[in-house]
């Protein structure tokens, strides 16, 4: 299994947004709300995404396996979002390998902090991200869900 980890272009803002939308379908559930971002976003976000953050897409033997976006806040401190991969090639440390791609590119570009959000209702993500070393910052009630932010500094 190959796995190779590229930044997008706006030529694959169909395939980021058919990689979201597939990755949050669990997100469609009675412990959230319809208005789910992720869900909610348009090609044309995605798009601007593409444009105005990093993108990544992760391929395994070719085939898209999942996606990721992250941007700088300020010349220290980075965000991470938008974290998916496709339920067929999951428990094949896609996510990981994507996470420690984005930490690589912000380290070299000076970044010594990323934040991210993430439901807090998914034990399982959560406990993924503190295993790599992110740690609860705050535990918020918003109005479509409960969301947990996380922190690493590198």
């Amino acid at each position: 299994m190959e796995i190779k980890i590229e930044t997008a272009g706006v030529e694959d803002s169909d395939l980021v947004y058919q990689i979201t939308k597939q990755a949050f379908q669990d997100y469609l559930g009675p412990a959230f709300s319809s208005l789910v971002p992720a869900l909610q976003e348009s090609k044309i976000d995605v798009k601007e995404d593409i444009k105005n953050k990093e993108v990544l897409i992760a391929y395994v033997d070719g085939m898209a396996a999942g996606s990721v976006r992250f941007y700088s806040i300020n010349e220290k401190e980075y965000h991470l979002g938008r974290l998916g991969v496709l339920n067929k090639f999951a428990g094949k440390n896609i996510g990981k390998k994507l996470i420690k791609e984005v930490e690589k590119r912000v380290k070299a570009s000076g970044g010594q902090e990323i934040t991210l959000i993430s439901a807090y209702q998914k034990k399982k993500l959560l406990h993924f991200y503190q295993r790599l070393g992110y740690e609860i910052e705050e535990i918020r009630e918003d109005e479509d869900y409960t969301r947990v932010e996380l922190k690493k500094q590198l």
